[in-house]
Protein backbone atom coordinates (compact mmCIF):
# COMPACT_ATOMS: atom_id res chain seq x y z
CA UNK A 1 0.00 0.00 0.00
CA UNK A 2 0.99 3.74 -0.45
CA UNK A 3 0.60 6.81 1.16
CA UNK A 4 1.34 10.47 -0.05
CA UNK A 5 1.57 13.34 1.96
CA UNK A 6 1.68 16.49 0.55
CA UNK A 7 1.18 20.42 2.00
CA UNK A 8 -0.72 21.30 -1.14
CA UNK A 9 -0.78 25.42 -0.56
CA UNK A 10 -4.26 26.10 -2.48
CA UNK A 11 -6.02 23.42 -4.29
CA UNK A 12 -8.17 26.37 -5.75
CA UNK A 13 -4.94 27.18 -8.56
CA UNK A 14 -5.81 25.40 -11.78
CA UNK A 15 -1.76 24.89 -12.03
CA UNK A 16 -1.81 23.39 -8.49
CA UNK A 17 -4.24 21.09 -9.25
CA UNK A 18 -2.59 19.71 -12.25
CA UNK A 19 0.67 19.27 -10.95
CA UNK A 20 -1.43 17.35 -8.44
CA UNK A 21 -3.19 14.93 -11.12
CA UNK A 22 0.58 14.56 -12.27
CA UNK A 23 1.65 13.58 -8.82
CA UNK A 24 -0.91 10.57 -8.86
CA UNK A 25 -0.50 9.35 -11.76
CA UNK A 26 3.71 9.14 -10.94
CA UNK A 27 2.87 7.73 -7.91
CA UNK A 28 -0.23 5.72 -8.17
CA UNK A 29 -0.81 6.12 -4.44
CA UNK A 30 -3.90 4.81 -2.44
CA UNK A 31 -4.69 7.09 0.05
CA UNK A 32 -3.24 10.91 -0.27
CA UNK A 33 -3.76 13.43 2.75
CA UNK A 34 -3.27 16.93 1.94
CA UNK A 35 -3.14 19.91 4.43
CA UNK A 36 -3.25 23.76 3.71
CA UNK A 37 -6.10 23.59 1.12
CA UNK A 38 -7.01 26.82 1.53
CA UNK A 39 -10.50 25.99 0.28
CA UNK A 40 -14.14 24.52 2.24
CA UNK A 41 -14.72 20.82 2.12
CA UNK A 42 -17.82 21.39 -0.52
CA UNK A 43 -15.79 22.36 -3.37
CA UNK A 44 -13.58 19.54 -2.95
CA UNK A 45 -15.43 16.71 -4.55
CA UNK A 46 -14.34 18.60 -7.55
CA UNK A 47 -10.64 17.77 -7.06
CA UNK A 48 -11.73 14.04 -6.09
CA UNK A 49 -13.56 13.57 -9.52
CA UNK A 50 -10.65 15.40 -11.36
CA UNK A 51 -8.05 12.95 -9.63
CA UNK A 52 -10.10 10.03 -9.98
CA UNK A 53 -10.29 8.79 -6.08
CA UNK A 54 -13.13 6.98 -5.00
CA UNK A 55 -13.86 8.65 -1.42
CA UNK A 56 -12.83 11.29 -0.25
CA UNK A 57 -13.15 13.36 3.53
CA UNK A 58 -12.57 17.33 3.66
CA UNK A 59 -11.99 19.53 6.42
CA UNK A 60 -12.65 23.01 5.74
CA UNK A 61 -10.22 25.64 5.66
CA UNK A 62 -9.50 28.78 7.56
CA UNK A 63 -10.69 31.72 5.38
CA UNK A 64 -7.19 31.31 3.09
CA UNK A 65 -5.56 29.47 5.63
CA UNK A 66 -5.35 25.47 6.96
CA UNK A 67 -7.52 23.14 5.17
CA UNK A 68 -7.14 19.09 5.14
CA UNK A 69 -8.42 16.20 2.70
CA UNK A 70 -8.15 12.81 2.92
CA UNK A 71 -8.45 10.75 -0.21
CA UNK A 72 -8.63 7.05 -1.28
CA UNK A 73 -8.76 4.83 -4.62
CA UNK A 74 -11.91 2.74 -5.48
CA UNK A 75 -11.78 -0.57 -3.90
CA UNK A 76 -10.02 0.20 -0.40
CA UNK A 77 -11.66 -0.16 2.63
CA UNK A 78 -11.23 3.36 4.70
CA UNK A 79 -12.81 4.47 7.58
CA UNK A 80 -12.19 7.66 9.19
CA UNK A 81 -12.59 7.81 13.04
CA UNK A 82 -12.50 11.16 13.35
CA UNK A 83 -10.86 14.70 12.55
CA UNK A 84 -9.85 18.25 13.18
CA UNK A 85 -8.07 20.94 11.99
CA UNK A 86 -5.29 19.39 12.57
CA UNK A 87 -5.62 15.84 12.27
CA UNK A 88 -7.80 13.12 10.03
CA UNK A 89 -7.59 9.73 11.83
CA UNK A 90 -8.64 6.60 10.01
CA UNK A 91 -8.64 2.82 9.73
CA UNK A 92 -7.67 0.98 6.67
CA UNK A 93 -8.26 -3.11 6.03
CA UNK A 94 -5.83 -4.76 3.75
CA UNK A 95 -6.35 -6.58 1.26
CA UNK A 96 -5.15 -10.01 3.74
CA UNK A 97 -7.71 -8.62 6.17
CA UNK A 98 -5.59 -7.00 8.59
CA UNK A 99 -6.16 -3.24 9.58
CA UNK A 100 -4.18 -0.86 9.89
CA UNK A 101 -4.14 3.16 11.09
CA UNK A 102 -3.24 5.99 9.55
CA UNK A 103 -3.63 9.62 10.63
CA UNK A 104 -2.58 12.45 8.14
CA UNK A 105 -1.07 15.23 10.84
CA UNK A 106 -0.55 19.34 10.58
CA UNK A 107 1.61 20.21 13.04
CA UNK A 108 1.56 24.36 13.85
CA UNK A 109 3.73 26.43 14.74
CA UNK A 110 2.29 28.59 17.36
CA UNK A 111 2.79 27.89 20.88
CA UNK A 112 -0.76 27.18 22.18
CA UNK A 113 -1.66 25.54 18.42
CA UNK A 114 1.55 23.18 18.45
CA UNK A 115 0.35 21.76 21.90
CA UNK A 116 -3.72 20.83 20.97
CA UNK A 117 -2.08 19.43 18.09
CA UNK A 118 0.58 17.50 20.27
CA UNK A 119 -2.38 16.54 21.96
CA UNK A 120 -4.40 15.15 19.54
CA UNK A 121 -2.20 12.83 19.09
CA UNK A 122 -2.09 11.74 22.34
CA UNK A 123 -6.09 11.19 22.28
CA UNK A 124 -5.78 9.12 19.32
CA UNK A 125 -2.89 6.95 20.35
CA UNK A 126 -5.67 5.86 23.47
CA UNK A 127 -7.43 4.55 20.63
CA UNK A 128 -4.78 2.62 18.42
CA UNK A 129 -5.27 -1.40 18.91
CA UNK A 130 -3.46 -1.65 15.67
CA UNK A 131 0.04 -0.90 13.67
CA UNK A 132 -0.22 3.15 13.60
CA UNK A 133 1.57 5.32 11.01
CA UNK A 134 1.04 9.03 11.18
CA UNK A 135 2.27 11.10 7.54
CA UNK A 136 2.09 14.85 7.08
CA UNK A 137 3.84 18.20 7.78
CA UNK A 138 5.05 18.11 11.53
CA UNK A 139 6.28 21.88 11.58
CA UNK A 140 9.09 20.60 13.53
CA UNK A 141 12.59 19.40 13.44
CA UNK A 142 14.00 16.46 15.75
CA UNK A 143 17.80 17.82 15.86
CA UNK A 144 19.93 20.22 13.96
CA UNK A 145 20.41 18.14 11.06
CA UNK A 146 16.96 18.65 9.95
CA UNK A 147 17.77 22.24 9.22
CA UNK A 148 20.10 24.30 7.11
CA UNK A 149 20.40 28.13 6.80
CA UNK A 150 18.28 30.52 9.28
CA UNK A 151 18.53 31.24 12.99
CA UNK A 152 18.89 27.75 14.70
CA UNK A 153 15.50 26.16 15.94
CA UNK A 154 15.00 26.49 19.87
CA UNK A 155 16.71 23.42 22.07
CA UNK A 156 13.39 22.79 23.72
CA UNK A 157 11.00 22.75 20.44
CA UNK A 158 13.53 19.69 18.77
CA UNK A 159 13.19 18.54 22.40
CA UNK A 160 9.70 18.69 22.73
CA UNK A 161 9.37 16.85 19.28
CA UNK A 162 11.26 14.12 20.51
CA UNK A 163 9.60 13.69 23.73
CA UNK A 164 6.03 13.46 21.78
CA UNK A 165 7.64 10.58 19.70
CA UNK A 166 9.31 8.62 22.37
CA UNK A 167 5.39 9.29 24.54
CA UNK A 168 3.73 7.84 21.86
CA UNK A 169 5.86 4.94 20.95
CA UNK A 170 6.51 6.28 16.85
CA UNK A 171 9.85 5.98 15.19
CA UNK A 172 10.62 8.35 12.72
CA UNK A 173 11.25 6.91 9.08
CA UNK A 174 14.45 8.13 7.28
CA UNK A 175 13.73 8.37 3.64
CA UNK A 176 15.39 6.15 1.18
CA UNK A 177 16.08 9.39 -0.74
CA UNK A 178 16.48 13.31 0.42
CA UNK A 179 16.22 14.67 3.46
CA UNK A 180 14.90 18.44 3.03
CA UNK A 181 11.27 18.16 2.67
CA UNK A 182 10.52 22.27 2.86
CA UNK A 183 12.49 25.17 2.08
CA UNK A 184 11.70 29.02 1.63
CA UNK A 185 13.15 29.29 -2.08
CA UNK A 186 15.24 32.93 -0.89
CA UNK A 187 18.65 33.41 -2.02
CA UNK A 188 22.24 33.81 -1.22
CA UNK A 189 22.70 33.48 2.81
CA UNK A 190 18.76 33.91 3.16
CA UNK A 191 17.66 30.17 1.76
CA UNK A 192 16.70 27.97 4.17
CA UNK A 193 15.87 24.07 4.11
CA UNK A 194 14.19 21.91 6.90
CA UNK A 195 12.81 18.51 7.24
CA UNK A 196 9.46 19.21 8.14
CA UNK A 197 7.45 16.28 6.10
CA UNK A 198 7.74 12.87 7.35
CA UNK A 199 6.30 9.88 8.35
CA UNK A 200 6.61 7.80 11.86
CA UNK A 201 5.05 4.49 12.80
CA UNK A 202 5.12 2.44 15.79
CA UNK A 203 6.77 -1.13 16.27
CA UNK A 204 3.95 -2.93 15.20
CA UNK A 205 4.09 -1.70 11.69
CA UNK A 206 7.99 -1.91 11.17
CA UNK A 207 8.20 -5.69 12.49
CA UNK A 208 4.52 -6.28 9.88
CA UNK A 209 6.23 -4.45 7.07
CA UNK A 210 9.79 -5.37 6.84
CA UNK A 211 10.46 -3.63 3.60
CA UNK A 212 8.78 -0.43 4.32
CA UNK A 213 10.35 2.44 2.45
CA UNK A 214 9.89 6.32 2.93
CA UNK A 215 10.67 8.56 -0.31
CA UNK A 216 10.53 12.16 -0.89
CA UNK A 217 9.10 13.01 -4.21
CA UNK A 218 10.40 16.46 -5.97
CA UNK A 219 8.18 19.61 -6.39
CA UNK A 220 7.97 21.96 -9.14
CA UNK A 221 5.97 24.96 -7.59
CA UNK A 222 5.37 24.54 -3.72
CA UNK A 223 7.83 25.26 -1.38
CA UNK A 224 6.85 21.72 0.09
CA UNK A 225 8.23 18.78 -1.22
CA UNK A 226 5.41 15.48 -1.13
CA UNK A 227 6.32 12.20 0.43
CA UNK A 228 5.34 8.77 0.08
CA UNK A 229 5.17 5.91 2.24
CA UNK A 230 5.33 1.89 0.24
CA UNK A 231 4.72 -0.84 2.77
CA UNK A 232 6.18 -3.36 -0.12
CA UNK A 233 8.82 -0.50 -0.98
CA UNK A 234 11.76 -2.41 -0.86
CA UNK A 235 10.83 -5.53 -1.41
CA UNK A 236 12.75 -7.45 -3.69
CA UNK A 237 11.56 -8.58 -6.91
CA UNK A 238 11.86 -12.35 -7.85
CA UNK A 239 9.89 -12.47 -10.97
CA UNK A 240 13.17 -10.11 -12.24
CA UNK A 241 16.03 -11.14 -10.66
CA UNK A 242 18.74 -11.75 -13.26
CA UNK A 243 17.15 -10.46 -16.04
CA UNK A 244 18.04 -7.09 -17.61
CA UNK A 245 15.12 -4.55 -18.55
CA UNK A 246 13.39 -4.36 -21.93
CA UNK A 247 14.46 -1.78 -23.72
CA UNK A 248 12.19 0.36 -25.79
CA UNK A 249 12.17 3.70 -27.86
CA UNK A 250 10.33 6.76 -25.64
CA UNK A 251 8.64 9.35 -27.19
CA UNK A 252 9.89 11.68 -24.52
CA UNK A 253 13.62 11.37 -25.68
CA UNK A 254 13.21 13.13 -29.06
CA UNK A 255 13.16 16.76 -27.30
CA UNK A 256 16.21 16.30 -25.84
CA UNK A 257 19.03 17.98 -26.67
CA UNK A 258 21.39 16.37 -23.97
CA UNK A 259 20.41 12.94 -25.31
CA UNK A 260 21.59 13.86 -28.42
CA UNK A 261 24.93 14.34 -27.56
CA UNK A 262 24.87 11.65 -25.34
CA UNK A 263 24.06 8.97 -28.34
CA UNK A 264 26.12 10.78 -31.05
CA UNK A 265 29.20 10.47 -28.52
CA UNK A 266 28.21 6.58 -28.28
CA UNK A 267 28.26 6.00 -31.57
CA UNK A 268 31.22 7.71 -32.72
CA UNK A 269 33.49 5.49 -31.13
CA UNK A 270 35.11 3.76 -33.21
CA UNK A 271 36.85 1.15 -31.08
CA UNK A 272 33.00 -0.34 -30.23
CA UNK A 273 31.40 -2.55 -32.26
CA UNK A 274 27.43 -2.24 -33.11
CA UNK A 275 26.23 -4.70 -29.94
CA UNK A 276 28.78 -3.07 -27.81
CA UNK A 277 27.19 0.71 -28.65
CA UNK A 278 23.36 -0.63 -28.63
CA UNK A 279 24.52 -1.92 -24.84
CA UNK A 280 25.63 1.54 -23.81
CA UNK A 281 22.81 2.98 -25.59
CA UNK A 282 20.48 1.01 -23.45
CA UNK A 283 22.45 1.81 -20.60
CA UNK A 284 22.28 5.05 -20.92
CA UNK A 285 18.79 5.77 -22.13
CA UNK A 286 17.37 3.22 -19.36
CA UNK A 287 17.26 5.91 -16.15
CA UNK A 288 16.84 8.53 -18.40
CA UNK A 289 13.77 9.55 -16.88
CA UNK A 290 14.46 10.20 -13.67
CA UNK A 291 17.78 11.84 -13.53
CA UNK A 292 15.94 15.43 -13.52
CA UNK A 293 14.66 14.22 -9.79
CA UNK A 294 18.31 12.99 -8.82
CA UNK A 295 19.54 16.31 -9.90
CA UNK A 296 17.03 18.13 -7.58
CA UNK A 297 17.86 15.98 -4.61
CA UNK A 298 21.34 17.13 -5.01
CA UNK A 299 20.63 20.83 -5.21
CA UNK A 300 17.93 20.32 -2.44
CA UNK A 301 20.26 18.18 -0.04
CA UNK A 302 23.74 19.51 -0.94
CA UNK A 303 25.56 22.32 0.84
CA UNK A 304 24.37 25.76 0.29
CA UNK A 305 26.19 28.64 -2.03
CA UNK A 306 25.37 31.84 -3.38
CA UNK A 307 24.06 29.70 -6.33
CA UNK A 308 21.74 27.40 -4.68
CA UNK A 309 19.10 29.17 -4.38
CA UNK A 310 19.04 30.35 -8.55
CA UNK A 311 19.80 26.29 -9.44
CA UNK A 312 17.31 24.96 -7.35
CA UNK A 313 14.85 27.36 -9.11
CA UNK A 314 16.22 26.39 -12.55
CA UNK A 315 15.52 22.46 -11.36
CA UNK A 316 12.18 22.78 -9.91
CA UNK A 317 11.18 24.52 -13.26
CA UNK A 318 12.82 21.35 -15.13
CA UNK A 319 10.49 19.21 -12.89
CA UNK A 320 7.41 20.13 -14.58
CA UNK A 321 8.74 18.71 -17.96
CA UNK A 322 9.64 15.92 -16.03
CA UNK A 323 6.07 15.17 -15.41
CA UNK A 324 5.54 15.63 -18.61
CA UNK A 325 7.72 13.17 -19.29
CA UNK A 326 6.91 10.52 -16.98
CA UNK A 327 2.93 11.39 -19.01
CA UNK A 328 4.25 10.66 -22.00
CA UNK A 329 6.04 7.55 -20.97
CA UNK A 330 2.89 5.94 -19.80
CA UNK A 331 0.83 6.90 -23.22
CA UNK A 332 3.81 4.89 -25.06
CA UNK A 333 3.13 2.50 -23.15
CA UNK A 334 -0.87 2.30 -22.94
CA UNK A 335 -1.28 3.13 -26.60
CA UNK A 336 -3.66 4.95 -25.74
CA UNK A 337 -4.94 8.74 -25.67
CA UNK A 338 -5.61 8.73 -22.21
CA UNK A 339 -4.64 12.60 -21.86
CA UNK A 340 -8.25 14.23 -23.18
CA UNK A 341 -9.38 18.46 -22.67
CA UNK A 342 -8.51 17.92 -18.84
CA UNK A 343 -9.69 14.11 -17.89
CA UNK A 344 -7.48 11.59 -17.32
CA UNK A 345 -8.94 8.30 -16.90
CA UNK A 346 -6.00 6.94 -14.43
CA UNK A 347 -7.29 4.18 -13.46
CA UNK A 348 -8.09 2.86 -16.93
CA UNK A 349 -4.73 3.83 -18.20
CA UNK A 350 -2.76 1.80 -15.87
CA UNK A 351 -4.86 -0.90 -16.76
CA UNK A 352 -4.09 -0.69 -19.93
CA UNK A 353 -0.43 -0.02 -19.10
CA UNK A 354 0.26 -2.98 -16.71
CA UNK A 355 -2.23 -5.21 -18.46
CA UNK A 356 0.09 -6.09 -20.89
CA UNK A 357 2.11 -9.32 -20.57
CA UNK A 358 3.13 -10.44 -24.20
CA UNK A 359 6.39 -9.13 -25.39
CA UNK A 360 6.17 -8.72 -28.79
CA UNK A 361 8.53 -9.53 -31.50
CA UNK A 362 9.95 -7.94 -34.73
CA UNK A 363 10.45 -10.64 -36.74
CA UNK A 364 11.73 -9.23 -39.94
CA UNK A 365 12.33 -5.53 -41.01
CA UNK A 366 12.55 -4.18 -44.35
CA UNK A 367 15.33 -1.25 -45.46
CA UNK A 368 14.65 1.41 -47.43
CA UNK A 369 15.89 -0.99 -50.65
CA UNK A 370 12.97 -2.25 -50.15
CA UNK A 371 15.43 -6.11 -48.90
CA UNK A 372 13.80 -7.69 -46.01
CA UNK A 373 16.21 -8.69 -43.14
CA UNK A 374 15.15 -11.59 -40.53
CA UNK A 375 18.85 -11.73 -38.87
CA UNK A 376 18.61 -10.80 -35.72
CA UNK A 377 21.68 -8.72 -35.48
CA UNK A 378 20.88 -6.98 -39.24
CA UNK A 379 17.33 -6.20 -37.49
CA UNK A 380 19.29 -4.68 -34.55
CA UNK A 381 21.29 -2.65 -36.79
CA UNK A 382 18.35 -1.34 -38.38
CA UNK A 383 16.64 -0.62 -35.69
CA UNK A 384 19.66 1.42 -34.51
CA UNK A 385 20.01 3.43 -37.70
CA UNK A 386 16.41 4.11 -38.07
CA UNK A 387 16.02 5.41 -34.19
CA UNK A 388 19.62 7.55 -34.43
CA UNK A 389 17.94 9.18 -37.92
CA UNK A 390 14.58 10.10 -35.88
CA UNK A 391 16.72 11.33 -32.96
CA UNK A 392 19.54 13.58 -34.66
CA UNK A 393 17.82 14.81 -38.03
CA UNK A 394 13.98 14.79 -36.98
CA UNK A 395 13.39 12.73 -39.60
CA UNK A 396 10.39 10.29 -39.47
CA UNK A 397 10.79 7.85 -41.66
CA UNK A 398 9.53 4.43 -40.12
CA UNK A 399 9.90 0.94 -41.24
CA UNK A 400 7.24 -1.89 -42.08
CA UNK A 401 7.54 -4.57 -39.70
CA UNK A 402 6.09 -7.98 -40.28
Amino acid sequence: MKILCWNYRGVGNPVTVQEFRQLLVANVPDIVFLCKTKINSNRFQRIRSICRMEGCLAVDSAGKSGGLALLWRDGLDVSVQNYSNFHIDSLVRLENEDVLRFTGFYGQTASRSRQQAWDILRRVNHKVNEGWIVGGDFNAILNLSEKEGGRSKPKVLMEDFCNILEELKLTDIKPCNGWFTWTNNREGDRLVKERLDRFVASDVILDKFPFLAFYVVRQSRSDHEAILIDTEGSKPNRERTGHKAWFRYDTCWAGEYELKDLISSIWEKEESNMLAKMEMTRDKLGPWQFRLEKEISRLMDGRTDDRTACLLKQARGKLGHLYDVEEKYWALRARSQWLREGDRNTCYFHVRASGRRRKNKISRLKDEQGNWHDNEEEICGLSIKWLLRRLLTGSRRSFQSA
